[in-house]
């Protein structure tokens, strides 16, 4: 990717970061959104025959979109349920890659530990939200979202273990950069840690970066059989 991208990249982050820290957290709002229609449309221009890509792409843009209304109850279970599309469309993209890995007994014992552990890790979470306990349409996308980010990384991580390439490193830093935005924006909203907005935003935009990055070098790498 050329350098102009990386400057491109820079120069939201840096639109991001002022715009919550001069204005106001609901004008920011519309910073990310922009950010994030401003990728949307480079890869519509530039890739739009990545149908798949294209579609997880429209969906984080219109994710960034509806979270400017994020205290609408309905719309909070719209955006948690689109953010699980994202990364059940992610796996779905990466799987055909892993249909030939093998998992042993040890593997499974040490994925059902940290599936329980992430489980007791939400439920801590979850109290945190008001009426976490009287919304239960809400309570079960949250912990959706939190075990789908899991499978998400994990599956990125396998990805990386198996190809051990660029476009592994790529991905995996895709999943980590959307569930820290996640866990921060979490910590920022529910815990009121207001600094924590600003990880969000920085992980956000370089976790849809090195979506298109990824993409990018998966496009050149068919090119070339």
């Amino acid at each position: 990717m050329r350098v102009w991208f990386s400057v491109f990249v820079l120069a939201l982050i840096a639109s991001n970061v002022c715009a919550f820290y001069y204005l106001d957290q609901f004008t920011a709002r519309y910073f990310q959104l922009f950010s994030t229609a401003s990728f949307f449309v480079f890869f519509l221009i530039r890739y739009r025959t990545e149908k798949r890509m294209l579609f997880i792409l429209a969906l984080l843009t219109l994710c960034d979109g509806l979270i400017i209304n994020y205290e609408d109850p309905l719309v909070k279970k719209i955006i948690y349920t689109i953010r699980i599309i994202i990364y059940l469309s992610i796996i779905s993209f990466l799987f055909p890659y892993l249909s030939r890995l093998k998992l042993n007994l040890i593997t499974l014992l040490i994925v059902g530990f940290v599936i329980g552990i992430d489980v007791y890790l939400l439920h801590d979470m979850a109290v945190y939200i008001p009426n976490y306990s009287e919304d239960y349409i809400f309570t079960i996308l949250f912990y959706l979202l939190g075990l789908t980010s899991l499978a998400l990384v994990a599956t990125c991580i396998s990805y990386l273990n198996r190809y051990a390439n660029t476009k592994g490193f790529l991905i995996v830093l895709v999943s980590f950069c959307f569930v820290l935005s996640d866990i921060t924006f979490y910590n920022a909203y529910y815990l009121d840690f207001k600094v924590f907005y600003y990880v969000d935003k920085i992980a956000n935009i370089i976790g849809i970066a090195s979506l298109i990055v990824f993409t990018q070098k998966s496009i050149n790498a068919k090119s070339r059989l």
